[in-house]
């Protein structure tokens, strides 16, 4: 399966031709939030449907600065995987909008204990020879959640749950300046940086390989 990754688009639906033709040529679309800038389901929907233009295979989540709205949104374009999982292609997604809490107090925020309580219903099904975890907020400790300051603002919830489930792969966004790719075990850990400017091409067979661009 190839995969095209993108996150952090804050309301941006215009890409070039370029990134058209990547998309239209993978099998599936992964958003992982932060879908509007504080915009609500008239914004959200501009962009998904921007993006069904040219390929309608998506699944994705909303971020911490998309209004409960954006939600409504996924939901009618019936892509939202937050607190679910779907199996494509004997891969299975997994979702988590939102993220950890933050001094701003931005829409969508989680305690440690609810980010816990939502990954812990996540079980790898034997049908799935892959599981991919698509979670707005990176994990704590990480190359990908360190802001410009040095600090590190991930999830400590996040963390656990991957040390102890070990998912073959996560696409995460949130911290803009942390675009990469870092692991923890097994599980590679991949941040695409804001869209348009950055996305990630993930091609998922017997082992993960990936491009930033």
């Amino acid at each position: 399966m190839k995969i095209f990754a993108i996150t952090d688009m804050h309301g941006r639906q215009h890409f070039n031709e370029t990134i058209a033709q990547e998309m239209l040529h993978v099998d599936i679309i992964v958003i992982a939030g932060d879908i509007t800038h504080f915009g609500g389901e008239k914004e959200a929907n501009a962009v998904i449907q921007s993006i069904k233009n040219v390929n309608n295979s998506i699944v994705a989540v909303s971020g911490n600065c998309d209004h409960d709205g954006v939600n409504v949104a996924l939901n009618s374009h019936g892509v939202n995987i937050h607190g679910t999982c779907k199996i494509i292609n004997k891969i299975m997604f997994c979702g988590l909008n939102g993220s950890n809490k933050t001094p701003l107090y931005t829409p969508q925020e989680y305690t440690e204990r609810e980010i816990e309580r939502l990954l812990g219903k996540y079980k790898k099904k034997p049908e799935a020879h892959l599981h991919v975890l698509i979670s707005h907020t990176p994990p704590i400790k990480t190359e990908v959640d360190k802001i410009f300051l040095g600090l590190h603002v991930g999830s400590k919830a996040l963390r656990t749950y991957i040390e102890k489930s070990q998912p073959n792969l996560v696409i995460c966004g949130h911290i803009h300046e942390a675009r990469g790719v870092d692991k923890i075990g097994s599980t590679l850990i991949i941040n695409p940086g804001p869209f348009p400017k950055h996305y990630a091409i993930i091609t998922c067979t017997e082992s993960i390989n990936y491009e930033l661009y």
